[in-house]
């Protein structure tokens, strides 16, 4: 790649949050955690599902560029309707198309400062556009803008037109010409694999996004390459597979998520087929088929509508690079069994074998306890999703599934307190004995014996997951941890990698142990940013916020990491207690990941010896 600085016409977009300042002051820590983690989960996805590429992140705002105003637009509509479905914070963006040059990772340009200036005058939630950028879009928006008029903006000789959308630009529909037409069920039969999918190893990386194939918005940007990383090349030959979230008739809106989860269970029995899991696929939500699939990464989507009556069954389409096909509903007598035939429905449209059913039927009135369990589980709500689970126990007593979630429930590997993990996952494990062998089931009894001193045993049961349940992207995510944790740095990245294709749009859990794998590879920094982005999604998450606190303090950053290890030392939190949540196997010695924790906690002021 040449460092020569080029000149291309780019549709420009600046994002910032409305009333930054005012937040900081309130909560400075608080805020900027949630700042960070709407960049990683929420912005970032969107501006790289639309061909946009981030320029730089300026504190609070973005500078990306697209090779369209169309998709710079269809991107500014998706974030903005993302940030209010999730309540996150308020937003700004500013889009024009102008000339820029591109120059050592950055760009420069009037332009640029045009766009800035629009960010200024758009709406709150929505966007504001130039004369330039609006004559793009005008005809293919069902929506009136505001004509603003012209504004002067700094440095700039003539006035700028601006044109806004506010609520409206929320419920945008696609700018792009329809989808091909729908072809016979036949045509999904034969999946196309799709080329490797990067996916994100770091919020580090989201300064400089790096391009995975090369467009001409790539070329010319020293510094853009190689911060993406893909799985391993037998986990790409499987078709990746997303079922959205089913939508209802009179239907409960609940109902069609549980049904929808369990459709995604049933898939991810088979090995034949990778399956986006069900947190991912919840987050495209709404979105236009196009915007879901990049997303996701993947070409294969899965939609469905639940009737009023739901065991009339549910009318599928399934759409592929070959065209879409329609499925029709299969009436059934249960909820299981009318997840099982959409399920099969599906496996039999991709020419996947349908497996027997591994165990009974569970009745309907456990299903959906068991079903609300998960949901409130991933909410982060303990004490329904217990309830939910004992109701569960009450109707079928000793209901296998039913106890693997009461289980990782008296675990709390994410919000329990850290004082006395090691000794919560001996006791989930044996809540467990008896049991077969499922993710749930070995996830806990790798990480019971990776605390109790047993790293080869946990491997042991982590690569049983790799194995046996190729979809759990959660035992990937715990593969990835403890093969760091041994030292095995290539191949925790790999693991990594495959987790996040099955779950793009992670959860908290996932950037706290990454965060914890960033430390102990010696990526400090960028640990810090990623255990803000988890303690963002989940104020309660205690690896985050102890691998936020060890690693502030090993930067020198000794006021913030106060701060952050204040709710650590409010509880009591020794520096032994807070190590042995962090149950290293490879080595002990000075500067190994271990020792730097330890010293870390140390600076920091945790009591005990480092």
């Amino acid at each position: 790649m040449s460092d020569k600085p080029q000149r291309r016409l780019a549709a420009i977009f600046v994002l910032d949050v409305s009333g930054f300042s005012r937040l900081m002051a309130e909560d400075e820590t608080g805020t900027l955690n949630q700042v960070l983690a709407q960049q990683q989960s929420l912005i970032a996805p969107v501006i790289r599902s639309h061909e946009g590429r981030i320029i730089k992140l300026m504190g609070d705002g973005v500078l990306a560029i697209f090779p369209s105003v169309i998709s710079a637009v269809e991107a500014a509509a998706g974030i903005q309707a993302a940030a209010a479905r999730n309540r996150h914070l308020q937003l700004r963006i500013g889009i024009t198309l102008g000339e820029v040059l591109i120059a050592q990772g950055d760009i420069y340009g009037d332009d640029v400062n045009i766009a800035a200036r629009l960010e200024a005058l758009a709406p709150v939630g929505g966007v504001a556009l130039s004369a330039e950028a609006y004559g793009q879009v005008r005809g293919r928006i069902p929506y009136a803008f505001e004509d603003l008029g012209l504004h002067e903006v700094k440095n700039i000789p003539a006035p700028v037109q601006v044109y806004v959308l506010g609520d409206e630009l929320t419920s945008l529909p696609s700018l792009h010409p329809a989808a091909a037409p729908e072809k016979a069920v036949g045509a999904v039969s034969s999946p196309r694999r799709r080329a490797g999918r990067p996916v994100w190893l770091a919020l580090a990386a989201l300064t400089v996004l790096a391009a995975a194939g090369g467009g001409w918005w790539a070329a010319g940007m020293p510094g853009l390459q190689g911060a993406w990383q893909t799985s391993s090349g037998a986990e790409q030959a499987r078709p990746l597979v997303a079922v959205l979230p089913f939508t209802a008739a009179s239907a409960s809106p609940e109902l069609a998520q549980a049904v929808t989860g369990e459709v995604i269970r049933a898939l991810a029995a088979v090995p034949g087929l990778a399956v986006v899991a069900p947190a991912s696929s919840g987050a495209a939500a709404g979105l236009p088929p196009d915007q879901a699939a990049k997303l996701l990464g993947t070409e294969f989507l899965v939609s469905g509508h639940l009737p009023a009556a739901p065991l009339q069954g549910i009318r599928l389409d399934i759409r592929s690079p070959s065209g879409q096909a329609a499925l029709p509903p299969r009436p059934q007598s249960s909820l299981s069994g009318l997840a099982s035939a959409v399920a099969a429905d599906i496996l039999s449209s991709f020419s996947q074998p349908v497996p027997e059913a591994a165990a009974a039927a569970v009745p309907d009135q456990a299903l959906m306890q068991l079903l609300a369990a998960r949901s409130e589980l991933a909410a982060g709500r303990q004490h329904e999703a217990r309830l939910a689970v004992e109701q569960a126990l009450q109707l079928v007593p000793g209901l296998a599934e039913a106890r693997v979630l009461q289980a990782e429930l008296d675990l709390d590997f994410l919000t329990g307190p850290l004082a006395r993990l090691p000794q919560r996952a001996a006791k989930a494990a044996q809540l467990l004995e008896g049991l077969p062998e499922t993710p749930g089931t070995l996830r806990i009894r790798a990480l019971a014996a990776q605390f109790g001193g047993a790293p080869d045993t946990a491997l042991t049961h982590a690569q049983a997951l790799k194995r046996s349940f190729p979809n759990d992207a959660d035992g990937h995510l715990l593969r990835a941890w403890l093969l760091q944790a041994e030292g095995q740095g290539a191949a925790a990245e790999d693991a990594y990698a495959t987790a996040l294709r099955l779950n793009p749009v992670p959860p908290a859990l996932y950037h706290s142990l990454r965060a914890s794998m960033l430390f102990d590879a010696g990526q400090v920094g960028a640990a810090v940013d990623t255990a803000g982005a988890a303690l963002a999604l989940e104020p309660r998450a205690q690896l985050a916020q102890a691998v936020l606190c060890a690693g502030l303090a090993t930067l020198g950053r000794f006021d913030e990491a106060g701060s952050a290890c204040a709710q650590l030392l409010a509880a009591g939190l020794t520096l032994d207690q807070a190590a042995g949540a962090f149950p290293y196997g490879a080595g002990a010695g000075p500067g190994s990941a271990r020792q730097r924790l330890r010293t870390g906690f140390s600076l920091a002021g945790l009591p005990g010896r480092p």
